[in-house]
């Protein structure tokens, strides 16, 4: 984007607490706002903040369900909402950036003009064509956010003054296939020259590790199916098997009794464990780029994940690489603890 002024609208604030927060300080950097530029925040705290950016509240539960019940994204933007929080800014701007779609319909009603670029995080045209062909387990709220946002994203697609920028090469070569004249393009948050570590280690003990937010539809899908389907199914060959959850909304995936146990946010610095253990990506979503496999091969952390979760990686095979179809992750976990030696119950002292 160039211009001499340009307005800026962002999900949340920049930061490394999760892959949303992290997609947002690279947007942020590639940007580079100036002094003329209007940075806008969404969920900013209300108080004056240093830097001179706008904050913009959340949508209420209210807002949410108005949307929905006019056919729009739960979390869209109002066009009220925008202007009250423009009220002060004089003049207008040249280019608008979204840093969501869901801002797009307000931007476009306040600016018919402005060239808007909007950033996509999760290509949902993409995930509705995979529903459609039965390839990704879904659950009411996850098939609403399909239709709504895949609705939206065709909205921009077609209109000639808005761009997506995507996350995943995969996700702009399928938007090009649906629009080849609009001008996508490719903004990546993860080095696309991110190989493996040489020291990429396997687990000393027979543990399992889920490690990011487990409120999202799309992951609470795949999750849901590793604590009811997958990993009882392994418990039952391997009794002394743990699996061990950490991130929002985790506690209540907890069930001690059966070998699973729900921590909550992680308080510490790096990996949980250190990294010992073998880490779990259950995406069966693909749209977007999984930020914790990154996470994974900086740390040098051993993972298990779906085809779909490594969509926007290009990864030699590993043996401490592990990726199988999540109906098929029972048996692969099995045979590879057995390889590790890890399959045997552990000594007893007298």
């Amino acid at each position: 984007m160039s211009g001499t002024r340009r307005l800026m609208i962002l999900p949340c604030e920049p930061g490394r607490q999760d892959g949303y927060s992290l997609a947002v300080a690279a947007d942020l950097a590639r940007l580079a706002p100036g002094p003329e530029d209007v940075v806008v925040y969404r969920s900013a705290p209300s108080a004056a903040r240093q830097d001179g950016a706008l904050p913009i509240a959340t949508a209420t539960a209210a807002e949410k369900a108005w949307n929905i019940l006019r056919g729009r994204p739960p979390y869209e933007l109002l066009e009220g909402s925008l202007r009250r929080c423009l009220a002060g800014v004089a003049g207008g701007f040249e280019e608008i950036f979204a840093g969501e779609i869901f801002f797009y319909r307000a931007l476009r009603q306040m600016f018919p003009a402005a060239q808007i670029q909007a950033r996509s995080h999760n290509f949902y045209s993409l995930g509705r064509c995979r529903q459609l062909l039965g390839h990704v387990p879904t659950n009411l709220r996850h098939s609403l956010n399909l239709f709504l946002y895949s609705r939206l994203e065709m909205e921009i697609l077609a209109d000639p003054k808005a761009s997506l920028a995507f996350i995943t090469e995969e996700e702009l070569a399928f938007a090009r296939l649906l629009s080849p004249l609009a001008p996508s393009s490719w903004w990546p948050v993860v080095d696309p020259g991110l190989a493996l570590r040489e020291d990429l280690r396997a687990p000393t003990v027979p543990r399992l590790v889920f490690f990011g937010s487990a409120a999202a539809s799309h992951t609470a899908i795949g999750l849901k199916l590793l604590c009811q389907e997958v990993f009882p199914r392994l418990r039952a060959r391997m009794p002394q098997v743990e699996l061990h959850l950490f991130g929002h909304g985790s506690e209540a995936y907890g069930a001690p009794a059966r070998g699973i146990h729900g921590h909550g946010r992680f308080a510490g610095d790096g990996l949980p464990f250190e990294g010992d253990g073998l880490f779990c990506v259950p995406d069966v979503h693909g749209c977007g780029i999984k930020l914790k496999v990154a996470d994974l091969l900086k740390a040098g952390a051993p993972f298990i994940t779906t085809p779909m979760g490594l969509s926007g990686y290009h990864l030699p095979p590993h043996p401490h690489v592990l990726v199988h179809e999540l109906k098929d992750w029972a048996e692969a976990l099995a045979a590879y603890f057995q390889a590790q030696g890890l399959d045997q119950p552990p000594r007893t002292t007298a």
